[in-house]
């Protein structure tokens, strides 16, 4: 799949990139469950086998001359009559060779002994097997089965045409079992010596649905960044995503169905909120219109790199939840914590209202991954670091899987396009999710993350001053406040 990137999404006008400077870049994550089924298939295998040697030359010559003299064939192999009685008896016993009247020749058994393309006869017997094999119901190709945790039980799944998957399904099994059969044959078939082909397949009997997730990574190229490719690489190998192209082209529906008006979900005030939380780190690229998207894209593809001391704030491209990026936080939070602040209590998410954020177990383990370098950084706290999402709007259930806590607004003033991860008085990062380049396409998340004091500090309190459009009990709006509260001054100058 990396090799051959499925573009989807149109974009129109100047590349944002030179040639010379394009890059591609991972921009999104998705898992979607697959549906699929269990087959009972009762079918038969033919185990073949060389005959001996003697009775071999025999077969080929009576094949070769019909009808030939018992005697020109011993003389032919120079057999004594013992040696010759006994290879006829080998020959005519199963049926393979006829003798009438002094001469040989091959009955229909003894023919089909000759295989389609080979000159060697071969015997085989007929073997009977019966197992359960899962097939997905869109490629109806083989899937193994597996346990799916809670969160995998919540994702969305891929669409599916036919929603009954019996009748037609059913039907395109007998072919689809013959077009994977030695990938699905038993292992001590597949390790025995002896050749095994598919005989017949007799009885397909539909049992249990089930579901297994496909992850989905997005990239782009950087020159085109609302022009999403996806790549099923992390599910499978790319021969294998070659048999199963229905699956590609679901995946790419649901990517294409992703597409958003930038206007529409308020990418402009996103962005404005973007540059008020880290004035002084975007000012080069501020301009009375506002943030210059496209010349801080630029520079971000060009400058996403890893923090340091004299870098307290970073580029972000892409999901905060790719395994690159969850890896840069880590390290911004990190360098965060060298200033002295304690394990805090709580780890904050503003949701962007972005349809199918957060669809991916790589979000839950971006927290796991996060809470055991915060709880290996700084050990001397031993609460445990909860999670916590404000969501706008009625939280998905992968989402209440995810977080620890998930607490919805029915309406509030965070802009829509806007997420915001907050590890109260170490570090923070925020994006937005809009089309970058063009007015509508793929929503492209671009921020940054920091440990800068300044900016850590306006953005706890941008999170405290909207907390009560999602928290009503007084008594948890406090508290929450209270983690939020940062000991470090702001400088409204700086950040």
């Amino acid at each position: 799949m990396a090799n051959h990137p499925r573009p989807l999404l149109g974009l129109k006008g100047h590349e944002l990139l030179p040639t010379d400077e394009d890059r591609r870049v991972e921009i999104g994550v998705y898992d979607v469950l697959l549906p699929c089924r269990k087959y009972e298939v009762a079918y038969k295998v033919a185990i073949l086998g060389k005959v001996s040697q003697s009775l071999e030359f025999l077969l080929r010559l009576v094949k070769a001359v019909p009808g030939i003299a018992e005697e020109s064939a011993a003389a032919f192999f120079g057999f004594e009559q013992a040696e010759m009685g006994y290879v006829l008896n080998e020959a005519t016993g199963p049926g393979f060779v006829e003798r009438r009247e002094g001469r040989l020749r091959l009955t229909s058994a003894g023919e089909a002994l000759f295989r389609e393309g080979t000159d060697d006869p071969a015997i085989y017997t007929v073997e009977e097997r019966r197992r359960d094999l899962g097939f997905d119901l869109l490629a109806i190709a083989p899937q193994v089965p597996r346990a799916i945790d809670s969160v995998e039980l919540a994702l969305p799944q891929l669409p599916i045409a036919d929603p009954a998957g019996t009748g037609k399904v059913g039907d395109r099994i007998f072919e689809r079992f013959n077009r994977f059969f030695h990938e699905l044959a038993e292992r001590r078939d597949r390790e025995q010596i002896q050749q095994r082909d598919l005989y017949s397949v007799d009885r397909i009997v539909p049992k249990d649905r089930f579901q297994v997730p496909v992850r989905v990574r997005v990239f782009a190229q950087a020159s085109a960044p609302s022009l999403p490719e996806i790549d099923l690489g992390s599910w499978r190998a790319e021969h294998e995503v070659a048999d199963r192209p229905q699956i590609e082209s679901a995946a790419a529906m649901l990517v294409d169905d992703l597409k958003v008006n930038g206007n529409q979900i308020g990418g402009p005030q996103a962005y404005e909120a973007l540059a008020e939380l880290a004035p002084d780190f975007l000012k080069e690229f501020l301009t009375r219109a506002g943030l210059n998207v496209n010349r801080y894209w630029r520079e971000a593809v060009g400058r996403a790199g890893e923090p340091r001391a004299d870098r307290k704030t970073v580029p972000v491209i892409g999901s905060l939840y790719t395994e690159a990026n969850a890896r840069r936080f880590l390290d911004v939070v990190d360098y965060g914590l060298r200033g002295g602040a304690e394990q805090p209590e709580f780890l904050f998410s503003v949701a962007p209202q972005t349809r199918l954020w957060g669809a991916t177990t790589q979000q839950r383990d971006t927290l796991s991954y996060l809470r055991r370098g915060i709880a290996a950084i700084a050990p001397a706290s031993t609460a445990e670091l909860r999670t916590l999402c404000l969501f706008p709007g009625k939280a998905p259930w992968f989402i209440d899987r995810t977080f620890d806590e998930v607490l919805s607004a029915d309406s509030n003033d965070v802009p829509a396009a806007l997420e915001v991860m907050i590890v109260p008085n170490i570090a923070v990062a925020a994006l937005v999710h809009a089309p970058i380049g063009t007015s509508s396409g793929f929503a492209v998340p671009l921020g940054w993350a920091s440990f800068d004091d300044d900016i850590v500090a306006r953005t706890q309190a941008f999170v405290a001053d909207r907390l009560w459009q999602f928290v009503r009990e007084p008594d948890l709006h406090d508290r929450l406040v209270h983690a939020l509260q940062s000991g470090r001054q702001v400088n409204s100058e700086g950040g």
